[in-house]
């Protein structure tokens, strides 16, 4: 601790040394009046500038890439006050004026900012290319400055214990560092594998699926014990940190790990694949994706269901459209026994040809299944070949349709009934139904 107080000592006071020889003297407030002065010119010529640029972009004889008018528009404004700070030095050199020294310094903060832009600017736009910038940025600082190798040496004196390991503040500045950049390649690798997986024809879209979780898995583990091993963890320390991790998969991560591998049995199988239609329990809809722990199924009323993939393995499920998507629809209806049983079979024929969604081929049939206590059974049966637009509402309609048809040609849907035979009655009996009667002609009228 000691050590430490007296670097941090030790630092500051060459930090501040610096800034008394360096930084304030007469000559760097003339430096300073001038910056001032050349970003209010750069503030006034801006639109100018910009437009005059943008008109030679646009004037050019070869075709440049596409963003690059964005690009003009980022960097104008300090591409112009990076100019007028050169302009500014040559001048005072050549006049022999020593007030150069925050010029000088700003003159290459300018162009180093610039250098970055440039490079980054063929990189996607995200939150590691903006953290590897400001990196590169503080290290440019840092070096023009000329005190680069005073905070190496001050983050190398400061140590942080842990345990066993014991870390130099720069290594682990280092580390973090190493991290975000590998943890960034893989991620672009990652993409570029999964794009290629994607462009190619001889895999099934299963065997995609896999090939990219495992290509995932597989960079970013080997992605996170380089970034171990490069600020000097003994990668021999995980063995028991994986007994440990054994042990936990047993009881805490069965389920996630179980899920797992009815993921990869899913997708190896074939059983369930997207865009299948599938039905388990009361939801009903296609799939969306497969993913690591769950399906995701969307239903006709457009609410998402992230079933676990366990579900799909240890419960019945019915994919409609698992070989081809040619389904068939059963469905029942009752008349009565005084109906032209004929005539009830065309009338049900005819309201499955009327649908467009019904295939011709197979055709549509008919059956009298059975003679009911009550009804004479009908079944009738029709084929589709789109359930993703559901299965329900087509057999909905087509029961609406037999109903007006029935209806149409008088044709009784029957209900159950009961006869009523009476083999024995006294006379007592009898007259007490006479006087009922009569009271209840006498209260009609």
């Amino acid at each position: 601790m000691v050590e430490e107080n007296q670097a941090v000592k030790s630092f500051i006071n060459e930090i501040y040394s610096w800034l008394q020889n360096e930084i304030f003297v007469i000559t760097n407030l003339i430096s300073l009046i001038a910056l001032i002065i050349l970003g209010l010119l750069t503030y006034l010529l801006r639109k100018r500038v910009y437009r005059k640029g943008e008109d030679l972009l646009i004037s050019l004889p070869v075709e440049l890439p596409a963003g690059w008018l964005k690009f003009w528009e980022k960097i104008h404004l300090q591409l112009t006050l990076a100019l007028l700070v050169w302009l500014y030095n040559a001048g005072a050199t050549l006049a022999g004026v020593q007030a150069t020294a925050l010029t000088l310094i700003a003159g290459y903060l300018l162009v180093a900012w610039l250098i970055i832009q440039f490079i980054t600017w063929f990189l996607p736009e995200n939150i590691w290319v903006k953290f590897i910038s400001l990196v590169i940025w503080v290290v440019a600082v840092l070096n023009i400055l000329g005190i680069y190798q005073t905070v190496i040496d001050f983050l190398e004196e400061i140590e942080l214990n842990l345990g066993e390991f014991q870390f130099s503040l720069i290594l682990l500045v280092q580390g973090l560092i190493f991290f975000i950049i590998i943890f960034w390649i893989a991620g672009w690798l990652e993409t570029f594998y999964r794009k290629r997986l994607q462009l190619s024809k001889n895999l099934t879209p299963s065997v995609r699926i896999l090939l990219q979780k495992v290509g995932r898995i597989t960079l970013f583990t080997v992605a996170f014990l380089i970034g171990l091993s490069s600020i000097g963890i003994d990668l021999t320390a995980f063995a028991f940190i994986g007994g440990a991790v054994g042990v936990g998969l047993g009881f805490g991560l069965q389920k996630i790990v179980s899920n797992f591998i009815s993921g990869i049995i899913i997708i190896l199988d074939k059983s369930i694949k997207p865009g299948d239609i599938v039905e388990t329990d009361d939801v009903f809809g296609r799939v969306s994706s497969l993913n690591t722990r769950f399906v995701s199924v969307v239903t006709l009323s457009g609410k998402e269901y992230l079933i676990p993939n366990e579900d799909f393995i240890t419960s019945q499920v019915i994919n409609w459209s698992y070989s081809d998507d040619l389904v068939r629809l059963d469905s029942a209806v009752g008349v009565g026994y005084d109906s032209d049983l004929k005539l009830v079979r065309k009338l049900i024929i005819k309201a499955m040809e009327d649908k467009e969604r019904i295939l011709k081929k197979p055709e549509p049939v008919c059956l009298l299944k059975n003679f009911g206590d009550n009804t004479v059974d009908f079944e009738f049966r029709f084929w589709i070949q789109d359930p993703e637009a559901g299965v329900d509402n087509i057999r909905s309609e087509v029961l609406l349709d037999i109903w007006d048809l029935l209806q149409k040609n008088d044709v009784n849907i029957a209900f159950p009934q009961r006869d009523l035979h009476l083999k024995s009655i006294t006379p007592e009996a009898v007259e007490n139904l006479q006087h009922i009667f009569a009271r209840q002609q006498k209260d009609d009228k």
